[in-house]
């Protein structure tokens, strides 16, 4: 996700006004604010907007607002390439290469955490006034930080909404530590077709049964060619792999690299 800071400002007049966003604003509303509303390009309503929350609007989206003192709102506006908007159902969508992530346009700041988010803005705002191209490049790294508040809010908002049927099937793929059985095993315990429960699983955790598996076995791999004087066949064998072939196959589509260089890697 490529990002560019175009402008960052910290505000504290009172204003009433009306604009359309020429980029993407990503803010912090602290004091001040009587109301914000967001409007979709086609003028629908998107939200409404309170104090101590984060905002995340996409370009050419409009803004109703108005501040009375004590005003206190930061601004960063920017070039993302990664944002783009689902109208049907109505949030931003976070594009990280194959996968994408559904987050809300704003959400709240917990009072324990608005300090910390506040100084991550400030230090933008004292980065982004530097000449310097290594500062520029912090606060541009900085904006993924505060991105990752809107990941968190949504990862923590989606598992809250979570079908008791996927929970289920997650367990029993992380209990099967050894990879004795195939998914499709697993799967069959699960009283629905495969096909409806990968398209749950994926809406709800953005990534497929087989990824998800294919990712623990993939770290519990490193963990044994990093940590134990384990021979590749015995490496194979504790991950479910009948031949150690299958093991070296799986390390060249994960990571590029042989099980000889991946342990090279890991103990450097």
């Amino acid at each position: 996700m490529q990002i560019t800071i175009t402008h960052a400002g910290l505000y504290t007049k009172p204003e009433i006004y009306h604009q359309t966003t020429p980029c993407v604003f990503l803010g912090l509303n602290i004091s001040g604010l009587e109301y914000m509303k967001i409007y979709t390009p086609e003028g629908k309503l998107a939200t409404e907007v309170q104090n101590d929350s984060l905002i995340l609007i996409p370009e050419e989206f409009q803004l109703d607002f108005s501040f009375q003192a004590p005003r206190k709102n930061y601004i960063v506006m920017c070039n993302i390439d990664g944002i783009s908007w689902n109208k049907q159902s109505n949030m931003a969508v976070l594009n990280f290469g194959d996968q994408q992530i559904e987050v809300p346009l704003t959400i709240p700041v917990p009072l324990l955490r608005l300090e910390q988010i506040q100084e991550l803005f400030q230090r933008v705002l004292q980065l982004n006034e530097s000449a310097l191209p290594a500062d520029l490049k912090s606060a541009e790294l900085l904006i993924n930080s505060a991105l990752a508040e809107f990941l968190e809010h949504s990862k923590v908002d989606s598992e809250q909404k979570i079908p008791e049927i996927l929970t289920e099937l997650k367990e029993k793929i992380d209990s099967d530590i050894s990879f004795e059985k195939s998914l499709a095993e697993i799967m069959r315990i699960i009283p629905m077709t495969e096909v409806h429960l990968r398209r749950l699983f994926l809406k709800h955790y953005q990534t497929t049964p087989a990824e998800y598996r294919a990712r623990l076995r993939f770290a519990k791999i490193r963990q044994l060619l990093g940590e134990s004087d384990l021979s590749f066949k015995e490496i194979a064998d504790s991950v479910g792999m009948k031949h150690v072939t299958h093991l070296y196959l799986f390390l060249k589509k994960q990571c590029g690299m042989t099980p000889a260089e991946l342990r090279k890697t890991l103990r450097m």
